[in-house]
């Protein structure tokens, strides 16, 4: 997920290179801008031509007024002539300013429809990302420049006004060369020294945002952290505030110095190009006076020559600063386009994909699996064979970190493996259609979403297809408990959860937790996964859930993840796992005469539903 590094070492072959993925990068902007809207290009670059032709025609009417002027007040003659021009220079002025507000409209309309773009893109890209990319920083890293890049892709805007501004000036010049060509020498030397130091100024603005993109996300992660929900009451429970105040500030300030000390080298070498503007403006000043003493300027032309020098200048600036700025973003557009060519799961074909026969008749194999989260020194997994018949309900326990979640979602195809392969009826999963898989499972994990929106949605969302139906709705409900809930609530499916919107009710974990059990109920799959789905509920309740689960489930392959081993009692199978390994398996009556690591975890959860200590 790197991104190329301006590097001004570079040889001459690689700074071809660099000048041709940039070019590219370039070409693919205009490409995607083309594509999402070209009529409104069109538009504005009508309305870009005759705003640049425009002031050629107001100096030629300066002139002509200056001169009318110097008639009436040297000559007496009348003001028929004045009144003329200056009738047409306000109509000119009207126009002009007509154009450049339908300009304008068409210009957010377009920058409106490209942001869409380009989030909706994110948005999809993201989620079609292998899971494991979330556990990975340079990520998050990529991510954070992708996002802080979005407005680089507007460069149409900045290629207009470039365009525009240089076939005024290109008119300018046509006009100034035609009394003396060192003038027009003299107007361009005014852009030479701008464009040069705002690209360089450019570059390292791009170079400092890639070096601060970790600490920036640090500052936005603290930041959050201090005015958010998730962490506010340990924040006052424990007094935090003022000590996470402390890192995010020297956060903060560790890159705003560094951002200083460029705007202030910034600021001086600008300083240094205004003076040397200032200074040449000048000269061509005094150029002209030269030519009036010669007899080739009427009073008229010297004025609006002087006026042509600072508009020149002014477009001139434009242009520089319009070809920095694009420069510059197309920097940062590299950051963004290499965030949406990551690689996606599931990429090939789908006419490549393997077909998965419904239902399973041989079941699920495991076989030397092994996964490692990406920098993490080792294993999660290690070389797991595993067979789950269809049908079968298992349940894997074992302590925190054994490894039990990540061997769940290497079974979804949420993961894919480091080493080994998860076969589904002896199809390797990789070779199958993710979303022609996850059809066929669900699952409830211990860090469920709650959703902030209806109760229909939270548990709808499990098959968006049956989203209305309210007949499934309530048996999904009813399964998990959660139908006592949605009667207590004003608008029932209807009502808003969550405390994020108005009119939102929050309910407890375990409210929660029943509702997100009924997402998973509500989609009807061969394969159920619940990794930890209780573990805010009282046992009273857990073995209820658990109890009509089992009932529900009759024909269904169904893992069940769990701390407590009550619920053992009745499955097919156990899984026992300890630092990624499977070191146990076989039923509730075999594992405790084998006397291993199951029975010790079964003798100490007894001890403590037994002992007088704990009462219900």
């Amino acid at each position: 997920m790197s991104i190329p590094m301006p590097d001004q070492s570079l040889s001459r072959r690689e700074q071809w290179k660099r000048t041709t993925q940039l070019l590219s990068t370039l070409l693919r902007i205009y490409t995607l801008s083309w594509k999402q809207a070209r009529w409104g290009l069109i538009g504005t670059a009508l309305c870009r031509l005759l705003l640049a032709i425009i002031p050629l025609i107001h100096m030629y009417l300066v002139s002509r007024l200056v001169n009318a002027v110097t008639e009436v007040i040297t000559a007496g003659a009348g003001l028929k002539n004045v009144l003329v021009i200056l009738a047409i220079q306000t109509g000119l002025s009207i126009g002009s300013a007509a154009i450049r507000s339908l300009e304008q409209m068409i210009m957010a309309a377009l920058k409106l429809r490209i942001q869409a773009h380009i989030e909706e893109q994110m948005a999809a890209k993201s989620t079609r990302l292998p899971l494991v990319y979330f556990d990975r920083p340079d990520y998050y890293d990529s991510f954070h420049r992708a996002m802080g890049s979005q407005h680089s892709l507007i460069l149409f805007d900045n290629s207009f006004i470039v365009i525009q501004s240089a076939l005024t000036v290109i008119g300018y010049f046509a006009v100034v060369i035609s009394f003396h060509w060192l003038l027009a020498v003299g107007l361009l030397l005014f852009v030479i020294p701008s464009l040069l130091v705002n690209m360089r100024l450019g570059e390292q603005r791009f170079i400092q945002m890639l070096n601060q993109t970790a600490i920036a996300r640090r500052v936005n992660y603290l930041y959050n952290l201090l005015i958010g929900r998730e962490a506010a009451k340990e924040i006052r429970l424990f007094g935090l505030s003022s000590h996470l105040i402390d890192q995010w500030r020297s956060s903060f300030m560790l890159n705003a110095k560094q951002k200083l000390k460029l705007e202030r080298k910034g600021i001086t070498m600008n300083w240094g190009v205004d003076s040397f503007n200032s200074i040449l403006s000048g000269a061509l000043i005094v150029g002209l006076a030269w030519l009036g003493t010669k007899g080739r300027l009427s009073i008229g032309q010297y004025v609006a020559l002087t006026e042509a020098f600072n508009a020149v200048n002014g477009q001139l600036m434009s242009i520089s600063s319009n070809l920095t700025f694009m420069y510059q973003n197309v920097l940062y557009a590299q950051g963004l386009f290499t965030f949406l060519d990551t690689p996606e799961e599931g990429a090939k074909h789908p006419s490549d994909a393997l077909p998965l026969s419904k239902p399973l008749h041989k079941g699920i194999d495991i076989r030397n699996l092994s996964f490692q989260y990406p920098n993490q020194p080792f294993p999660t997994l290690h070389q797991v064979n595993l067979h789950i018949p269809p049908g079968y309900k298992i349940a894997i326990v074992g302590d925190n970190g054994a490894g039990k979640s990540t061997l769940a979602k290497c079974i979804l195809g949420l993961y894919s493996a480091s080493e080994g392969a998860v076969e589904y009826d002896g199809v390797n999963i990789l070779d199958l259609e993710p979303a022609d898989l996850r059809k066929r499972v669900t699952a409830v994990f211990q860090d469920f979403v709650r959703y902030q929106s209806t109760v229909r949605d939270n548990i709808g969302f499990g098959a968006l297809d049956r989203l209305q139906d309210n007949s499934w709705l309530e048996v999904a409900a009813s399964k998990s408990g959660a139908n006592e809930i949605i009667e207590s609530l004003p608008e029932q499916f209807d009502t808003m959860l969550g405390p994020m919107f108005e009119g939102g009710r929050e309910l407890s974990q375990g409210q929660w937790q029943k509702i997100a059990i009924s997402r998973a109920y509500f989609r009807d799959a061969e394969l159920v996964v619940l990794d930890e789905p209780t573990a805010s509920m009282d046992p009273m309740t857990e073995a209820a859930v658990f109890e009509n689960f089992l009932q529900i489930a009759e024909g269904k392959t169904t893992l069940l993840i769990s701390h407590r081993l009550g619920i053992c009692k009745a499955v097919d199978h156990i899984i026992v796992m300890k630092h990624g390994r499977i070191v146990e398996q076989g039923t509730h009556e075999e594992l405790l005469r084998l006397g291993g690591e199951y029975e010790q975890m079964y003798q100490v959860q007894s001890k403590w539903y037994d002992s007088e200590i704990v009462t219900v």
